[in-house]
């Protein structure tokens, strides 16, 4: 699988079984074609809040998700992401997003302000019926194709990190725009080596999700900045 602008030497001379064809572009959104299987991308996933609330009926809710993806649109062009630059996956009120291994891990973790700035842009012209709440989750790991789209142990965890309690309860109490959520691995091995991605400050959560406990690391742009040893914990089981 590659992506518009990444080196044409990924490309094998025939498909592999293990690396398919991606299925059709939608939206302007790039598929990939050929890539191989487990190489390591950056994972995204953005969810919005109450998307499926009562009061907002078919056509609030069109009229959000081309919001959101209107957001996106604009939050991954100032970060150096163009729409044709990533790979995607639908999830009626939520998007999965995959970035290619040549884009640097610490470029998507600029996003939270952009996007952040691109939400009060939205919020500002909608309706408050159709104010946009964004959870956003980001990871780094090896990610596998089939005919049906992206797979494997590091997609899911992205999944885990978004449905954590701690990161829905914050996004609830304080009203703010966004909540940015990061894997421990992200947060070590980048925030930590570019302090500049740190502001506004993350704070450390701790939770249960399924079969699974996640520490990771969770930063509200335009929430009262958190206590830097603030400890977020939830044990709570989603099924």
């Amino acid at each position: 699988m590659t992506y518009p602008g990444a080196p044409s030497h990924h490309h094998p001379s025939t498909p592999q079984p293990d690396t398919p064809q991606a299925g059709p572009i939608q939206d302007g959104a790039a598929a990939p074609s050929l890539t191989p299987c487990g190489a390591y991308h950056p994972i995204v996933f953005f969810d919005i809040a109450a998307f499926g609330n009562s009061s907002r009926d078919n056509d609030i809710q069109r009229f959000v998700r081309s919001g959101l993806y209107q957001i996106l649109h604009c939050a991954f062009g100032h970060v150096g992401a163009p729409p044709t630059a990533y790979y995607r996956q639908d999830y009626g009120d939520g998007v999965l997003a995959i970035f290619p291994p040549t884009i640097p891990a610490d470029t998507i973790a600029a996003l939270p302000l952009w996007l952040h700035r691109e939400i009060r842009r939205y919020n500002k012209c909608a309706s408050p019926i159709a104010h946009i709440q964004l959870r956003a989750a980001f990871h780094v790991g090896p990610v596998y194709w089939d005919d049906h789209g992206a797979y494997g142990q590091a997609v899911i965890h992205a999944a885990r990190l978004i449905d954590a309690q701690p990161v829905r309860e914050a996004l609830a109490s304080t009203g703010a725009d966004l909540a940015f959520v990061i894997s421990g691995l992200v947060y070590n091995d980048v925030i930590q080596h570019h302090p500049q991605l740190a502001d506004p400050p993350y704070r450390s959560l701790t939770a249960r999700v399924k079969e699974s406990t996640i520490t990771a690391w969770l930063t509200l742009p335009d929430a009262p900045s958190p206590d830097h040893q603030h400890h977020l914990v939830a044990v709570t089981d989603l099924h």
